[in-house]
């Protein structure tokens, strides 16, 4: 590990990257989570998930996969309003697990975009879990978006955890397949089968077998040199942009969204700790918009504790009268 790198476990940030990345996650799993369990026949031939080993009544419960969707549910609002740490960060990880452990025991595939951002929010637990006191002492003082309390190792961790998922996703194909898998013929035969109508990429592609493999090189490379993004923080950037193209690519032939993906890649790829203090530079520089409300009041405790939890410029001043 080069030297900078080193030098970001040591150093802390300030909270916005973190903050995002748990925002999105949680509001977007709450709200796009499956209602009920998919129905699936057939007998399992192999290990799905660490819940393999429960019985079938328990998996293919209802009553269950219901209880723990909700647990995430409630458990995830908690840890947004920062409430309850870090108990509410830990049960909002373990009912994610479970539940999406349980779609897939009840699936014939695995959503691999719900094993990443399952990975982060573990990692972010773990943030919350030794910085607990510090979050809340932060909050209190109404420091917490001017605080570097967001510890370098976490970022770190994270960026290895999303870039390993991306070069392990290359390894895959060349254990499974070899050398031999960008041969460009698998790749028309994708694109015959599912691909999406009026892609003039794909027109190309099912026109020429020479494109279709350089296609999959690149695809092949762009993957395995993800990791390559934590040792070299030269290369992060041009990495990233180069799985955000990735991206956009197969959102363009097959129409698969890879939303959550784009969206760590996207933060943890590119220095937005430099940009971010830039504006919150350039947000001190305007006067903030000051709100008078009544002292000892609920309106003021309830103003008070949004502000100090979602005010991510630190735009607004609560005045008591």
């Amino acid at each position: 590990m080069g030297n900078e790198s080193r030098h970001a476990l040591n150093l802390n940030f300030k909270p916005h990257v973190g903050q995002f990345v748990l925002w999105v996650l949680l509001v977007h799993e709450m709200v796009l989570m499956r209602g009920d369990l998919p129905c699936s026949e057939g007998l399992r031939n192999n290990l799905a998930t660490i819940l393999s080993f429960l019985p079938t009544e328990i998996l293919t419960s209802q009553i269950v996969f219901l209880g723990f969707r909700w647990l995430f549910v409630v458990a995830g609002i908690l840890w947004i309003l920062q409430l309850l740490l870090p108990i509410s960060s830990w049960a909002c990880v373990i009912a994610y697990t479970i539940t999406i452990g349980m779609i897939f025991e009840n699936s014939s595939q695995i959503s691999h975009t719900k094993n990443l951002a399952n990975i982060v929010l573990f990692v972010h637990a773990l943030w919350y879990h030794f910085h607990a006191s510090e979050i809340r002492t932060a909050l209190a003082r109404d420091t917490f978006w001017v605080s570097s309390i967001y510890p370098g190792w976490i970022y770190t961790l994270s960026l290895f955890c999303v870039a390993l998922f991306h070069s392990n996703a290359a390894l895959a194909k060349v254990l499974e397949s070899g050398f031999r898998w960008p041969n460009g013929l698998s790749l028309q035969l994708w694109i015959e089968l599912m691909g999406r109508e009026g892609s003039v990429v794909n027109e190309l592609i099912l026109s020429n077998r020479s494109v279709a493999a350089l296609m999959q090189w690149v695809v092949l490379c762009v993957e395995a040199s993800a990791i390559l993004a934590v040792f070299f923080p030269q290369l992060r950037v041009a990495i990233g942009v180069a799985l955000l193209g990735l991206y956009v690519g197969i959102a363009d032939s097959f129409g698969y969204s890879f939303l959550l993906n784009a969206i760590l890649v996207a933060a943890f790829f590119f220095p937005w700790s430099r940009m971010i203090d830039r504006v919150i530079e350039a947000a001190e520089r305007f006067s903030m918009r000051t709100l008078t409300v009544e002292r000892g009041s609920r309106l003021e405790g309830i103003l008070s504790f949004v502000v100090r939890r979602f005010d991510v410029l630190r735009l607004i001043k609560l005045s008591s009268e």
